[in-house]
């Protein structure tokens, strides 16, 4: 059995396409094991679109949908109830909500998706030492105790993994729980799109995460099947 690599811990984001777009991509990239279904697409085709590409593409190994529940505790519980065996193997949900959200949302799971493993989202990749001082009053010097905190009350409540960029994962190194990283970029990338803590994906496994999410910069390349192999060639550390 060969050891993991990129490839297998990579999660490709289907954001900015409609379905017949991503047929046409996992089609055209049968390479491809996990994927993210944001909230764009949910909205488009509802749970359908999970069992769509369950059934169409059987290579997929992980769905990973990614709602960022946040809202009041009974109405976060009563959506995911709403999501009730359907079979994705992911699912976000703002840590910011609180913990009485977050127990909701653990129970609710646990009675309705006993297959998915709830992920606590802390701040989003998007956000910069500009935006946590204009909406918190947060400086710079107190951003990361921020996030110290978000984690703690993850750990706490005992989410099964967390959702942060890659500049976080220090914060985390040796405690066990998920780490999912977004905001990962090549080493060629120009632009960052909407991400601003951003990484290559060899230094946010180096850092410790257990999987990453890559977007456009995989289904909008020039080259995906360069970046396909580069990922497949890069073994994970042990």
């Amino acid at each position: 059995m060969k050891n993991a690599s990129a490839l297998d811990r990579t999660f490709v984001a289907l954001d900015n396409m409609s379905l017949k777009d991503v047929r046409i991509f996992l089609k055209s990239n049968p390479e491809i094991v996990n994927i993210k279904i944001g909230l764009e697409l949910f909205l488009a085709h509802g749970p359908q679109i999970v069992h769509i590409l369950r059934s169409e593409f059987q290579p997929l190994q992980k769905i990973f949908l990614d709602l960022k529940l946040h809202d009041i505790p009974q109405t976060v519980r009563k959506s995911i109830q709403a999501l009730s065996g359907l079979p994705v193997d992911f699912l976000t949900v703002h840590l910011s909500g609180g913990r009485e959200m977050l127990l909701a949302a653990l129970q609710a799971q646990q009675a309705s998706l006993q297959n998915t493993k709830l992920l606590g989202v802390s701040f989003l990749t998007s956000l910069d030492q500009h935006n946590f001082q204009e909406l918190w009053g947060i400086k710079a010097n107190d951003i990361a105790p921020a996030f110290q905190r978000l984690f703690s009350l993850a750990l706490d409540v005992a989410v099964h993994g967390l959702i942060l960029s890659p500049l976080e994962l220090a914060q985390l190194k040796g405690k066990n729980i998920l780490k999912i990283t977004p905001g990962i970029r090549f080493a060629e990338d120009g632009k960052t799109h909407d991400q601003k803590r951003i990484a290559t994906f060899e230094e946010a496994f180096n850092a410790g995460a257990d999987y990453i999410v890559i977007g456009r910069s995989l289904t909008e390349c020039t080259d995906i099947k360069k970046r396909l192999r580069d990922l497949a060639s890069f073994p994970l550390p042990t």
